[in-house]
């Protein structure tokens, strides 16, 4: 009897330190690729602080929440990212300006032009759309988006919007297997995300190109 109940004992406690693993993925799925998941935080601009930022963490009316939303950004998590990073830092020339930077990597099967031409409708449905953001310390803004911004590349899709006393220009880069999305922000727009986003691209460009 004693045997029999230190067995049970010992079944007990060792089924106690099973490990939760993430679920594998399906048989035959793409992998993590050209860019894998380990990577995520090297899409990251080198100017990124150890703080926080102040996200806008909802977006109203929701159809329009790709177009401002940084807390899990539909542009980015609407595609289903194999890992996801982002970090915040600001502009040191003097201006107030707010970087908030959204990183994804995706399976080898991610289309990049598909993503940025969903992006793309969203922000043209958008545009005669007045919405409302609401901040991660609560303060809300009544946004409305801008005159459309030319892009110099296929990879990358710019737009602004404004408030009365708040403005940001922003950007979405997808390439290969990454995205990138950026959010400059600030009392005074204008600030040239035209610049990062290119930076970004070749940050995609370079991690894909190297990885073995």
């Amino acid at each position: 009897m004693v045997k029999r109940w230190s067995a049970l004992l010992l079944g007990i406690a060792l089924s106690g330190c099973t490990q939760v693993v993430d679920t594998p993925a399906p048989k035959g799925a793409p992998p993590v690729a050209p860019i894998t998941a380990g990577q995520v935080d090297d899409l990251l601009s080198p100017k990124v602080q150890q703080v926080d930022g102040n996200l806008f963490a909802t977006v109203e009316p929701e159809e329009c929440s790709g177009v401002a939303k940084e807390v899990d950004p539909p542009f980015i998590f609407d595609l289903n990212p194999a890992a996801t990073g982002g970090g915040h830092w600001m502009v040191d020339d003097g201006r107030e300006v707010y970087v908030e930077e959204m990183v994804g990597v995706y399976r080898a099967n991610y289309d990049a032009q598909t993503a940025l031409s969903q992006a793309k409708r969203t922000v043209q449905s958008c545009g005669s759309i007045p919405f409302a953001v609401t901040d991660m310390n609560g303060r809300s803004y009544d946004f409305t988006l801008t005159a459309p911004v030319t892009s110099p590349s296929p990879d990358i899709l710019l737009w602004s919007f404004s408030a009365d006393d708040w403005a940001c220009d922003s950007a979405f880069v997808a390439a290969h297997n990454a995205a990138i999305e950026i959010s400059t922000c600030g009392p005074v727009g204008g600030y040239p995300v035209v610049d990062l986003a290119q930076d970004a691209l070749k940050r995609i460009e370079n991690l894909a190109n190297t990885t073995a």
